[in-house]
């Protein structure tokens, strides 16, 4: 019975945080085709006799690095140590209540429209932009123009917002109305969209809701270096309209001040049909 006990015994890894060393209960190890699991218990010990010895297992918990090898190597070790696995969330901060705040702190329903968005569908005006996310219905009678409509609201009953600046406001008229097309899209960080009634932060022109450009923020040089220049352009065609458009901007950084200018210049034809 001593013998049956030790070789039972031997057949036993105890599983520890790599940190403060102190048992992980509940790691699974499973082999290859997952055809033989086990399970380590409250001591953090994991009985890995159902596996052949040759076999390879892997050794897994949620919130720790897998570790994987032979049975007689993870044997041989005896004890084994998992590492914290570090999961870098993006951090989702929104200017949409004048203030930066979490997401998770806004009551009220919410869209964001980022700089990868921008890069990645290349829209021909801001309003494009709103469109081509499935966000946002807009009302397109020409081409290089556009009117957000939101929730049934549209013109002076939706503000628009350029960090912080109003673009409209009730006096404007109540039809279809292109201010959205002014802003150059190639120079947005992000664009935010408030659904629904925002009169209590923006005043009474926020009545269907509230559109907020944020443009990009100038970047000063890197460590060490006393003066940085970047910046990008592109040119394009479409020949669905007859698009000609050209972008460029510079950004110039020093250790205590940044200059950020973009320019963007569009013509527009008549759709082509068929």
């Amino acid at each position: 019975m001593f013998l049956i006990f030790q070789g039972s015994m031997g057949q036993v890894i105890v599983v520890l945080d790599g940190e403060d060393h102190r048992p992980i209960p509940n790691v699974i190890a499973y082999n290859a085709d997952k055809s033989k699991t086990s399970l380590s218990d409250l001591d953090g010990k994991c009985d890995l006799s159902k596996f052949g010895q040759g076999e390879r297992i892997t050794v897994m918990h949620i919130g720790y690095q897998s570790v994987k090898g032979t049975k007689g190597v993870l044997l041989k070790k005896g004890k084994l140590y998992l590492e914290l696995t570090v999961e870098q969330l993006d951090e989702v901060v929104m200017s949409i209540s004048k203030w930066e705040q979490q997401r998770k702190d806004i009551p009220q329903k919410i869209a964001v429209i980022n700089s990868k968005t921008v890069d990645f569908t290349a829209p021909q005006t801001s309003a494009d932009l709103l469109q081509n996310s499935g966000k946002v219905f807009v009302q397109k009678s020409q081409q290089g123009g556009s009117s957000p409509v939101i929730r049934g609201f549209e013109a002076s009953r939706v503000l628009l917002v350029v960090d912080g600046i109003r673009m409209n406001n009730l006096i404007y008229r109540s039809g279809h109305l292109q201010n959205a097309i002014t802003v150059d899209q190639n120079m947005l960080e992000s664009m935010e969209v408030l659904y629904g009634p925002a009169s209590t932060l923006y005043g009474s022109d926020a009545l269907g809701g509230v559109v907020h450009f944020r443009a990009k923020d100038p970047k000063m040089a890197e460590e060490g270096k006393a003066f940085s220049v970047s910046g990008s352009g592109f040119s394009r065609y479409s020949s669905a309209n007859n698009e000609k458009s050209i972008h460029a901007d510079v950004n110039l950084g020093g250790k205590r001040i940044a200059w950020l200018q973009s320019y963007t210049f569009s013509d527009f034809g008549d759709v082509k049909m068929g």
